[in-house]
């Protein structure tokens, strides 16, 4: 008996004809597009938004791209003109510096013999001032200690001596009083040029 009871419980277990294994395969089939367009109809809304979120996501990419473009066409710009305004200012430094050394090897012989004429008037007024005042009154108008203002002296004595010039007849075309040649420059200048 229990051997014929188990064969009986086997043979519950398996179909029994074919057409109800066609039936349940058809029904589940259904079910299961049932299932499918159900999850479609349910996914929709998340589709339609999950593509206008790409399509925004397109947006801030290009727009990001195109900002980057921008950046690297004004960076590009940038050194173009910078390149041309360096070569630019290397020309002018270049030319400047030229200009420095011409100036640095001397002046011109028309400049030297102003300088040498202007350096007599300056010797001849610091002479007509020395006769009628002391080295420390000399030190006052120029602005200068009294060692330098003695200086001062005895290098207008020197330059008058070496020039075979009286040191009287201050007067000259470029300086024609002692108060023009005095007092028409500044202390600081008289004694930079008497330096």
């Amino acid at each position: 008996m229990a051997t014929s009871s188990k064969a009986a419980a086997r043979r519950s277990l398996r179909p029994h004809t074919t057409p109800n294994v066609r039936e349940n395969l058809r029904r589940e089939k259904e079910r299961l597009l049932a299932r499918q367009a159900e999850l479609e109809t349910l996914a929709a809304p998340i589709i339609e938004v999950a593509a206008q979120l790409a399509k925004i996501d397109a947006l801030v990419d290009a727009r990001a791209t195109a900002a980057q473009r921008r950046i690297a066409q004004l960076e590009k710009a940038r050194d173009t003109r910078i390149e041309k305004i360096r070569a630019e200012f290397a020309t002018k430094i270049a030319a400047a510096r030229t200009d420095a050394e011409s100036t640095e090897l001397g002046l011109t012989p028309q400049e030297h013999a102003h300088e040498a004429a202007l350096q007599l008037d300056y010797a001849r007024a610091i002479a007509a001032f020395t006769e009628g005042a002391s080295a420390t009154e000399l030190a006052s108008v120029l602005g200068v200690g009294a060692r330098k203002a003695k200086k001062i002296i005895e290098q207008a004595k020197t330059d008058l001596a070496a020039s075979s010039v009286p040191r009287t007849g201050v007067e000259t075309a470029s300086v024609p009083t002692v108060d023009v040649a005095v007092g028409a420059t500044s202390p600081a200048a008289l004694a930079a040029v008497g330096s």
